[in-house]
């Protein structure tokens, strides 16, 4: 009788070891089967990433689109442009040499075109700009001789002046108080008395502005205003300025 019990219990004990043994088996097989279909799937998606990034190659992002910091160049690498080769002199004297004749051979002199040399340096206080400041390529003859007096009288320090005019080949500066005047002679009567009459007179308007004279004045001027006979006074330019 116990002994029919235990035998039972045995062969139980057997049959029950069995099914877990299965049901373990069936589970692992499941398991399994279920990682390598996953890690099946990943590895195909991995492989099709592969085949789209050949497929489709990367476009380039324009120029105008891109960000400062993708212009910018690093500090720690040049730019190409920044490789040409710099001779390195250590003798301050023979660089400052160099310099002063590059820079003396590179200076453009204005020359006249009527043959009277370079233009004269002009003072930085002279009231107006010269002929060839403003048409250095073609200055008329006259106005160019015209400032060029103008500017050396500046320059020895007589500026009383402004502007001035021309007359049978002589420049005449329009002073400041000075009334150039002109004659001419006729007979008044039948003995021939020469009688001389004032025809004519040069000065700037701004000595008439000033004075308000009238023809009549300049036999007595008023005073403040020096009348002067235009044929005693003017500037011979071509011996003024050394000029043949």
């Amino acid at each position: 009788m116990t002994r029919g019990i235990w035998t039972k219990w045995i062969f139980g004990g057997i049959v029950l070891l069995i099914i877990v043994a299965g049901v373990c088996v069936l589970w692992y097989r499941h398991d399994t089967a279920t990682g390598r279909k996953t890690a099946a799937e990943a590895d195909k998606q991995l492989q099709q990433s592969k085949v789209d990034k050949v497929k489709t190659p990367r476009t380039a992002k324009p120029e105008s689109t891109q960000t400062p910091a993708e212009n910018t160049t690093s500090t720690s690498e040049k730019p190409i442009t920044d490789t040409t080769p710099v001779t390195k002199n250590t003798d301050p004297t023979q660089v400052q040499g160099d310099v002063s004749a590059q820079t003396a051979e590179t200076v453009d002199v204005q020359v006249s075109p009527h043959g009277f040399g370079p233009y004269p340096e002009v003072p930085d206080d002279f009231p107006y700009p010269t002929v060839w400041e403003e048409n250095p390529d073609s200055p008329s003859r006259a106005h160019e001789l015209l400032d060029r007096v103008f500017v050396k009288l500046w320059t020895e320090g007589e500026k009383n002046f402004r502007g001035g005019s021309t007359h049978n080949g002589k420049i005449y500066p329009h002073y400041n108080d000075v009334v150039y005047r002109s004659w001419t002679e006729y007979r008044k009567n039948a003995d021939g008395e020469l009688v001389r009459r004032i025809n004519g007179f040069k000065t700037g308007p701004h000595v008439y502005k000033k004075f308000k004279f009238t023809i009549a004045d300049l036999y007595d001027p008023p005073p403040g205003l020096r009348v002067i006979d235009i044929d005693s006074a003017g500037i011979n330019p071509y011996e003024y300025l050394n000029l043949r």
